[in-house]
């Protein structure tokens, strides 16, 4: 009786023999020419004979594996010719040898060296070929070592036909024909989007830590009115800050018009006292180091002409900067209960600035993956009716914010080289060639993000140049929101 798969490949037939031992040699010859003759009948490939090492006593067992084409010429034979075939035993043994066919479909087959496993190590698919026809990954699973490792990726870097650089060309020059090209189904040519934004981030903040201390940016100042300051100076160096912190002003001081009373007159300049000293030493002390001198002189000179009650205010601001008396906090009702530990958040800050500096720094990743899901959503509103789903707005803020790092990127780039090379020929046009890469970086952006809506979403000017103002203010919005976000995250984790 025979079993009849379906058809996946080259087919198996096999046919069983028994035959009384006593007839071994005669059934033997007769075996040889049967196969023979069979041979001859169109679709046959080849065929084999297997032995039984132990059968039955008083028996001979021989197993005939044929192998065919496919299926159509095995059903061909089994109309038209095995019944014949069948025949021709039955007539030259009679009952002292029987037979039991039955065919194999081709499932899978294996040679050294082509196939690595059986089942994909990531999914468990049988495997039918070099990759996994489920997931996707290679059969054959090695661990690189870190040589390999390093000259694929000084093969990506160095080879300009790889995909990393068919991904960062058009990143850069070609706004929105990654995600274009990513939503039509042009994908294995281009490096991951998601991947990318998560190396160009990586390497943005890497950079940025090696060019600056993120902490050196931070510095607590007293104003000229008596209040206490958490500024944010860009670059740290150049002494400019803005004001990135609540604001305590314990006292406000008269201004000065040149018509003060007689009584109200600050004092001449004198020598400061020992106390004195002792504060202008602690609030220079939390000043930048390049800062620090020209501050003392300042300082020691407004304090020589200061009222006895300008400096018990310096002195309460210095003594407790972020208690109740200089620090007012106001974030509403639902706040109320983190004011304790915005407080102690602040103490914290006062004692040691640049590791808020620092934390503050390194949260703004986390940030990003708040900040970027709140713009795709922007878009996804504008776009309503469009047919288009949220991931796929998501995607286009992703691949815009992946060029802005590759700007960034390259600014840093600039600016470590022409800090490593500063006083010499390099260092100046390092410096040069920085400045006009930023000029430009700058007033690419806007165009960047208009010409990449145009592409990508295919409106007019008119509408696309509506959406995108709107697009900008609610960027702005989410900014501020997120911003403020960090910082409040930052302090209540420190």
């Amino acid at each position: 009786m025979s079993e009849i798969l379906p058809s996946a490949g080259t087919v198996v037939y096999e046919v069983e023999l028994e035959a009384d031992s006593a007839i071994e040699a005669p059934f033997d010859t007769w075996l040889r020419d049967h196969i023979a003759d069979v041979l001859q009948l169109p679709g046959f490939l080849s065929a084999e004979v297997l032995a039984d090492a132990v059968p039955a006593p008083g028996k001979v067992r021989r197993t005939v594996q044929y192998r065919l084409g496919d299926q159509a010429a095995l059903d061909a034979y089994l109309l038209n010719h095995a019944a014949r075939m069948h025949a021709s035993g039955i007539a030259r043994f009679g009952d002292r040898a029987t037979e039991r066919p039955r065919s194999l479909v081709q499932r899978e087959e294996f040679i050294r060296g082509k196939v690595s496993t059986e089942n994909c190590l990531n999914c468990g698919e049988v495997l039918t070929g070099q990759h996994c026809s489920h997931c996707g990954q290679r059969a054959k699973v090695r661990v690189l070592s870190l040589w390999s490792l390093l000259r694929d990726v000084f093969g990506d870097l160095t080879n300009f036909d790889s995909r990393l650089w068919r991904t960062l060309i058009p990143l850069a020059f070609r706004p929105g024909l990654l995600t274009q090209d990513f939503l039509r189904g042009k994908r294995a040519s281009y490096t991951p989007p998601f991947r990318m934004y998560l190396i160009l981030s990586v390497a943005f903040f890497l950079l940025a830590q090696l060019g600056n201390d993120p902490g050196s940016a931070l510095k607590f100042n007293v104003d000229e009115e008596g209040g206490a300051n958490l500024q944010l100076a860009p670059g740290g160096a150049d002494g400019t800050a803005t004001d990135a912190a609540t604001k305590a002003t314990p006292q406000k001081r008269t201004p000065d018009t040149g018509d003060t009373p007689a009584d109200s007159k600050a004092p001449a300049p004198r020598e400061l006292t020992a106390d004195e000293k002792k504060l202008v030493d602690a609030i220079v002390k939390r000043l930048p180091a390049k800062e620090q001198a020209r501050a003392r002189r300042d300082m020691e000179a407004d304090f020589a002409k200061a009222t006895p009650e300008d400096l018990a205010a310096v002195r309460k601001i210095m003594n407790d900067p972020c208690g109740e008396e200089t620090l007012k906090v106001d974030i509403g009702p639902f706040g109320e209960k983190y004011e304790p530990r915005l407080r102690e958040a602040c103490r914290k800050i006062v004692a040691d600035t640049p590791s808020f500096g620092r934390a503050l720094f390194e949260n703004i990743p986390k940030m990003m993956f708040i900040f970027l899901p709140l713009i795709a959503a922007v878009l996804y509103v504008l776009y309503l009716g469009s047919g288009r789903y949220y991931v796929e707005h998501l995607l286009f803020v992703v691949h815009y914010h992946a060029f802005f790092f590759l700007g960034g990127i390259t600014i840093l780039l600039l600016e470590l080289l022409a800090s490593r090379t500063e006083g010499t020929g390099a260092g100046t046009a390092f410096k040069a060639t920085e400045g006009l890469v930023t000029t430009l970086f700058v007033l690419y952006i806007p165009f960047y993000l208009y010409r990449a809506m145009r592409r990508v979403y295919g409106q007019g000017h008119i509408v696309t140049l509506i959406k995108y103002s709107i697009l900008g203010v609610a960027y702005l919005f989410s900014l501020v929101i997120t911003g403020v976000g960090l910082l409040f995250y930052t302090a209540l984790t420190l």
